[in-house]
């Protein structure tokens, strides 16, 4: 099935919490902290999609969010970008929706230094960042299951 890419709305908080919460949930697996799990997200996402600090993008299929791309973009005043979401339904894995989101991003992003942070245990992001051109820093924070969060770096432009 065909999906399409559009500017996130207000309205899509509830999906895009849905993509969010089944998409960690596939990666952390059996080292989810229920407590972290039962944690509710909507909040969180209703308040970035009605601000105006956050961009953010999500694929939809037919009236499904199935992935979303959400950045602190230089060009607002920060001194570097920040990509701090990049989910996908863990339905669609692996048909191209991360990809075409990803390229979207690096359309709007600034050339200069990028960032993320990447758990230790998600080796499927590491292997998606590492292909495109991203390095893991020797900066990190405390993470889940004794696995930290690691900042990675990107040049753009």
């Amino acid at each position: 099935m065909k999906y399409e890419i559009r500017q996130a709305m207000p309205v899509d908080a509830v999906q895009v919490t849905r993509v969010h919460e089944r998409s960690r949930a596939a990666y952390y697996a059996d080292d989810l902290d229920p407590v972290d799990a039962s944690r509710d997200r909507y909040p969180m996402w209703r308040e970035a999609l009605t601000g105006t600090d956050i961009w953010c993008l999500v694929a939809v299929q037919g009236a499904d969010v199935v992935g979303f791309v959400a950045a602190h973009l230089a060009d607002r005043g920060d001194a570097l970008t920040e990509l701090t979401s990049l989910y996908v339904d863990p339905d669609r894995f692996g048909i191209g929706i991360g990809s075409a989101l990803y390229r979207r991003f690096l359309e709007v992003a600034p050339a200069g230094t990028a960032e993320l942070e990447v758990w230790d245990g998600n080796d499927r992001a590491k292997r998606f960042y590492t292909l495109r051109g991203w390095r893991p820093t020797r900066r990190s924070r405390a993470g889940v299951a004794s696995k930290s969060f690691v900042t990675w770096t990107l040049q753009i432009g």
